[in-house]
């Protein structure tokens, strides 16, 4: 997947990165929280009309997202609220930014494109849940072709290039939510097929 490929070939850039934050005495869970803080600005762009400028504050609130795990990982924390607490501002932050898209189609009339919103913000949901949910009945579900890395790229593209092609946001929306739906499903017969077997 995307994600692996980014953690072997980003690994040269965020190792330095995160050896800074590291001296700095700065924990991962801080970094997370800074991360967050950065979509939310993002998202007040995007609201205002700003939607390039708000793509280039997304690109760098995932730098701070990417920096948190690699700085986890070299001072050696693996505690359950770091990974709790990652989850969930990843979950925020993607909500608002598709939140603020949808805002904007709705001040302009344009149902159906906040329909579309709409069906990619429970699609990417639905993505997280179906694999939580799979790991809490013991089964490893982490196969999918619309991770929240695959949807992280098509919105950060949508949202950087808005102002050359008008369409863009909504074909990009369009396209997380048939990849996302595309990922659920391949999450439900994984278990289906790891439950079937065990009976």
């Amino acid at each position: 997947m995307i994600t692996e490929w980014g953690r072997r070939n980003l690994k040269v850039v965020l190792e330095p990165i995160a050896g800074i934050f590291r001296a700095l005495h700065v924990t991962p869970n801080v970094i997370t929280l800074l991360g967050f803080l950065l979509n939310v600005v993002a998202a007040y762009l995007i609201i205002i009309g700003q939607v390039t400028w708000g793509g280039v504050v997304f690109l760098i609130a995932a730098g701070a997202d990417a920096i948190d795990g690699t700085l986890a990982r070299q001072i050696g924390i693996r505690n359950k609220f770091g990974a709790f607490w990652d989850s969930t501002l990843d979950r925020l932050s993607e909500s608002i930014i598709i939140m603020a898209i949808a805002y904007g189609y709705a001040v302009n009339g344009d149902a159906m494109a906040v329909m579309i919103a709409f069906l990619a913000l429970i699609a990417s949901f639905l993505v997280s849940y179906t694999r939580a949910r799979g790991e809490g009945i013991g089964i490893d579900v982490k196969v999918g072709v619309g991770t929240r890395v695959e949807r992280f790229i098509i919105m950060a593209i949508a949202l950087v290039f808005n102002g050359l092609y008008e369409h863009i946001l909504l074909i990009g929306l369009s396209l997380i939510v048939i990849l996302a739906g595309i990922t659920v499903v391949q999450r439900m017969w994984v278990v289906y097929k790891v439950t079937h077997e065990i009976r």
